[in-house]
C-alpha cells in the first residue's frame, strides 16, 4: 500500500514542471549579396604625383531584416606644393541621386575632401568663381564647396581666404547636375552620383585658382582610377572621415 501512495505521489509531481523545451538551432543571418564586400575602384593622383590611395567599397548594411548595399571610402592622399600641405579624401554629403547600376539609388552620395595647410609667411585665397571640377567625360562644371546654400547655387560665391599657418577644411563637387526634384522621388537635393560611377582608366580633376601675393594662379590635381586588385579577403581600413552636410545644410 505504502509503495502504491509513493508511486502516486511521483505521478502528481511530475505533472507540475513543464516539459523541457527543445533548443533549435540558430543560424547566422545570411546575405543576398555574396558579391559583397567589393572594391569599386581606387583612385590616385598624378599630377602634381601624390603619395596615398582613396578607396571605395560597396559594403552590406544591414538594419533589421533589410539588407542594402552603400558605398564607403577608405584612404587618403597627401602632396605638398610650395604654398600648402594638401590632403584629399572622399566624404559623404546628405546629397542623393541614381548611381551607375539600372536602378540604383545612392544615400549619400561622395564629393572630395580638401584640407590644405597653408605654408607661406602671407594670406592664400581660394576663387571658387574660377575653380572648376572637371569630370571623366573632359567637362568643366562649377563647384560646389562647404557653405554654399544649394538654393543659391548660382548666385556668386565669396573666396576663402587661409592666413598664414592656418587650415582650411573644405570639400568640392560639381553642381551643374544638382536639383530639387526626381521622378518617383520625395523632394530632395539630388544629383547623378559622380565618384561613385568612376570606373578604372577614368580620370578627373580639381581645378583651384589660388592666390599668393598678388598674382593668382589655377592649382590643378589630376586623378586617376585604378583597377581594384585581384579578388580577395578585403582587409580593415581606415575609414574616411564622417559624412558632411551637403552644401546647403552648412550654417
Amino acid at each position: 500500500m505504502t509503495r502504491l501512495l509513493l508511486v502516486a505521489a511521483l505521478v502528481l509531481l511530475s505533472g507540475c514542471f513543464p516539459p523541457p523545451k527543445q533548443q533549435r538551432a540558430t543560424n547566422a543571418p545570411s546575405t543576398s549579396r555574396p558579391d559583397l564586400p567589393r572594391i569599386v575602384h581606387r583612385v590616385v593622383l598624378i599630377s602634381p604625383q601624390g603619395l596615398g590611395t582613396i578607396e571605395l567599397r560597396q559594403e552590406s548594411q544591414v538594419q533589421g531584416t533589410v539588407e542594402t548595399p552603400v558605398y564607403k571610402a577608405y584612404g587618403g592622399i597627401v602632396v605638398s606644393d610650395d604654398v600648402a600641405n594638401w590632403r584629399f579624401t572622399y566624404i559623404k554629403t546628405s546629397l542623393e541621386g541614381p548611381g551607375g547600376a539600372p536602378g540604383e539609388w545612392v544615400d549619400g552620395l561622395h564629393a572630395m575632401s580638401v584640407i590644405l595647410a597653408n605654408v607661406t609667411r602671407g594670406d592664400l585665397e581660394i576663387d571658387w568663381e574660377r575653380s572648376t571640377f572637371v569630370d571623366a567625360s573632359g567637362r568643366a562644371q562649377r563647384v560646389i564647396h562647404r557653405g554654399i546654400q544649394l538654393n543659391q547655387r548660382t548666385a556668386q560665391m565669396l573666396p576663402s581666404t587661409v592666413a598664414a599657418g592656418a587650415v582650411l577644411n573644405e570639400f568640392v563637387f560639381p553642381g551643374d547636375g544638382i536639383g530639387f526634384n526626381a521622378p518617383g522621388r520625395a523632394s530632395v537635393w539630388n544629383s547623378p552620383a559622380v565618384l561613385e560611377r568612376l570606373r578604372p582608366g577614368a580620370e578627373f580633376s580639381i581645378v583651384l585658382m589660388v592666390k599668393s601675393g598678388a598674382t593668382p594662379a589655377p592649382r590643378t590635381f589630376r586623378f586617376s582610377v585604378i583597377p581594384p586588385p585581384a579578388p580577395a579577403t578585403l582587409a580593415p581600413a581606415a575609414p574616411a572621415p564622417p559624412a558632411a552636410p551637403a552644401p546647403g545644410d552648412a550654417k
